[in-house]
């Protein structure tokens, strides 16, 4: 493990990306901290459904009543 100052980060980070991004990751000390630099997969968010899709699910009126009654009767009060 190579420990970089931030200085050496500066003058060549392009370098050092490039270095991340193979899959080595980088370390950076900057006072007492140490940064990691490494490559992140990016996550796939959930995809966009066509408009009515859930509408199955809510279809209920019975249902959908005791949920509201069961969310109204739950309060939320944060510590002060």
């Amino acid at each position: 493990m190579t420990l970089l100052s931030v200085t050496e980060l500066k003058s060549s980070a392009g370098e050092i990306l490039d270095r991340a991004i193979e899959g080595r990751p980088q370390f950076v000390v900057r006072g007492k901290d140490v940064v990691m630099i490494s490559r992140a997969e990016l996550l796939v968010g959930v995809q966009r459904q066509p408009a009515g899709y859930f509408a199955d699910a809510y279809g209920d009126a019975e249902r959908i009543s005791r949920e509201r009654r069961a969310s109204n009767a739950v309060k939320f009060a944060p510590e002060r």
